[in-house]
């Protein structure tokens, strides 16, 4: 049986998109957020901060390539993995909860577009592969 979501989509022309700053997208009725990490690689995540549910799209990348949630201050890395948390040790254990994850699509770059699997989270790089 054909589901829409366990798809590849063409997303964006990778000339058209600032890799600077993250852009917020709609793919099937959900929104995403389209970002370049530190690595050069170009990611998806629900365009949803794990901790208050603020748009990641309104946030910024920092200089280390994590994208920083303009509510809060949160960074995650391109994996979805919480880096910083204001006022919290580097150590924290709430930063390795995974409820502190955002949640990432897989995203690669193929004829000058960048594509996404419309699945995210847990899983969902494996059923893309």
């Amino acid at each position: 049986q054909f589901n829409w979501f366990q798809q590849w989509y063409p997303v964006a022309a990778l000339d058209a998109l600032d890799p600077t700053r993250p852009h917020a997208f709609t793919l099937l009725g959900q929104d995403l957020v389209l970002w370049r990490d530190g690595s050069g690689r170009w990611r998806a995540f629900k365009d949803a901060c794990p901790h208050r549910l603020a748009p990641l799209s309104e946030g910024r990348i920092e200089k280390d390539g994590t994208l920083l949630c303009a509510y809060h201050a949160w960074r995650f890395d391109g994996s979805g993995a919480c880096t910083a948390m204001p006022f919290c040790s580097p150590d924290d254990p709430g930063r390795r909860n995974p409820r502190s994850c955002a949640v990432s699509y897989p995203a690669l770059e193929r004829g000058g577009l960048l594509w996404v699997w419309a699945q995210g989270g847990p899983g969902a790089e494996e059923a893309a592969a």
